[in-house]
This record gives structure tokens, sequence and C-alpha cells, in this order.
């Protein structure tokens, strides 16, 4: 109960913070943005190096929303949005989903706490700069991107077979307080999780359909 007070309290305080930053110039947010994950990757990675305590069956971008966060960040950085469609539609997804649930546990580390909600706080910043800019999808664009992740799923089951980990959620449901305990076993919480996941770049595509601007 005292880590759901936890939660819910850090999601309310990082929408404040959101809906204030929604106000500022884009040109703002996008540096905001990039000292934000310019800071969350030198945080997370320096101290899990410095402590020794880096494990590649957990610590490796490979979950969709630390991926997506990591991409994001080298398309800023080499001003190119050729995956920007992909990475909209994954940080609507996985920024929302994120702060709903949480995948951590009693067992988690402090620099572990602060990485999670900072990336996803960042995926919806990301989310919000990319609204303000007047971008919007296409069908070719939306499908690409289901396509891009499906084929990056089909990978991430392979890695995770070789390596014995479980990134995305393949082998197992997530620990930590979040919604995967009302879904079926295993393999069939991965059509729920699909499904959620089509859902919600459908949901993307609708609200930015009527853009003028295209990406």
């Amino acid at each position: 109960m005292l880590a759901l007070t936890k939660h819910i309290i850090i999601i309310i305080a990082l929408n404040c913070i959101l809906f204030y930053l929604y106000y500022l110039r884009s040109r703002t947010i996008k540096k905001i943005l990039i000292l934000l994950l310019i800071s969350n990757f030198l945080l997370f990675y320096g101290t899990l190096f410095i402590f020794n305590s880096f494990n590649y069956k957990t610590h490796l971008p490979l979950h969709l929303c630390y991926l997506t966060e990591s991409l994001i960040f080298l398309s800023i950085l080499f001003s190119n949005k050729l995956l920007y469609p992909w990475l909209l539609l994954n940080s609507m997804l996985g920024g929302t989903i994120g702060m709903i649930n949480t995948n951590l546990t009693t067992n988690s580390l402090t620099i572990e706490v602060v990485h999670y909600y900072l990336s996803h706080f960042n995926l919806l910043l990301f989310t919000i700069l990319i609204f303000k800019t007047n971008f919007y999808l296409t069908k070719i664009k939306l499908f690409r991107s289901i396509a891009i992740n499906t084929i990056a799923f089909v990978f991430i089951i392979f890695f995770n077979f070789r390596y014995n980990t479980n990134y995305w959620f393949t082998v197992k449901k997530p620990a930590g307080l979040n919604l995967s305990f009302i879904f079926p076993e295993w393999p069939y919480y991965l059509l729920v999780l699909i499904a959620i996941g089509l859902s919600f770049y459908i949901l993307t595509y609708s609200l930015l359909l009527k853009r003028k601007i295209k990406a």
C-alpha cells in the first residue's frame, strides 16, 4: 500500500510538471528534453558501472521504452526525423503505460527507480514536443511503425531465448505494481500486451490524423 501511495504521488507530481512544460515554447521544451536525456543516461549507467551493479540481463536499453528513449536522443542529436513516427507512437504508448503501471519492486535500486520515472517522463515530454509541432501521421507511417515493432519484437524473443533474459516481458509477466495480474498466463498475456499496444497506436494515429504538416 505504501508503494502504491508513493507511485501515485510521484505520478501526480510528474504530470503537474508536464502540464507546466506544455505551455513553454517548443524550442525550450526540446532543450529541456535533451538535458534530461543526457542526465538520465549519464546518471543511470554511470552509477551502475561505478558501483559495479550493471547487469546485462536487466540494464541494457532493450525494453521498448528505453530503446525508444535512446533513439529519441540519437534522432535529435543528428537532426534526423526518419524514425519520428515510430518513436512518437512508442512514446505515447510507453509513457502512458509507464505512468499507470510500474515494474519496480522493493528490491529495485534507487537509481533504477529514478531511471524508470525519468525515462517515462522523457517519453511523454517528447510526445508533447511532437504534438506542438503540428506533426501528423499517415497510414503508411502507421503500418511502417507496426512493422518495425514486429521485427523488433521477434528479435527480442530470440535474444531472450539466447541470453535467458526477459526484455519486453516475453518470457514472464512484469513484477511490481501493474495490471498484469489480471492477464492470462504465458503465452496468452502477450496477446493482451499486443492488443494494448495496437490500441494506443491507433489512438495516437487518430489524434494526429488531421494535422496539416507532414513529418
